[in-house]
């Protein structure tokens, strides 16, 4: 855990850089089938370490909220790189282009526990105003934005309603920045 705790600032910046360069990639290629949807498994990875060690450098102001949040993150997390992983192994992994396979129902348990942990646990940072609030608020608007937008878009949403999960990307970019910057003498 000291080692997640001291580079929760270095993983949060890079899983957000990640995940807004991810988008970008994905967007101006086609969304379908573009090979940089790889990279949110890096995403998940960074940003699932990133909140278990933020969580262990705030824990004395983020609380039982923010406790439970960065366990259902990082679990959620797990949770999605072993779907993924079987994914692999048994060639269940497909681009969204088939019908939902047998996957579907962890996928998106997986999914949900990762993103809602994301959520719960900016809300804590918020709460506690510990690290960067403008960041966590970030991370919950592009969350909520994004996953009402993708609801609402239909079936098939405009790739470029993905964008706006690029301030989630940036809201980690700025939590993980404020957790680098007071951790560096």
């Amino acid at each position: 855990m000291d080692t997640l705790s001291r580079g929760a600032g270095l993983f949060g910046m890079a899983g957000g850089a990640v995940m807004v360069v991810m988008l970008f990639l994905v967007v101006f290629t086609n969304p379908a089938t573009s090979p940089a949807w790889n990279l949110l498994w890096v995403v998940v990875a960074l940003l699932g370490a990133g909140v278990l060690g933020l969580y262990e450098r705030t824990k004395s102001t983020v609380g039982q909220l923010g406790r439970v949040a960065a366990s259902v993150s990082a679990l959620g997390a797990l949770g999605l790189l072993l779907v993924a992983a079987y994914a692999i192994e048994t060639n269940q992994l497909d681009t969204g282009q088939n019908a939902p396979n047998s996957l579907w129902p962890l996928w998106i348990v997986t999914f949900g526990a990762w993103l809602g942990g994301n959520i719960v646990f900016a809300l804590a940072l918020i709460r506690a105003r510990s690290r960067s609030s403008f960041g966590a608020w970030l991370v919950m608007a592009g969350a909520v934005l994004g996953l009402a937008g993708s609801l609402l878009g239909g079936e098939n949403p405009p790739a470029a309603l993905l964008l706006v999960f690029v301030l989630f990307g940036i809201g980690w970019i700025v939590v993980g920045y404020a957790a680098w910057r007071r951790a560096t003498p």
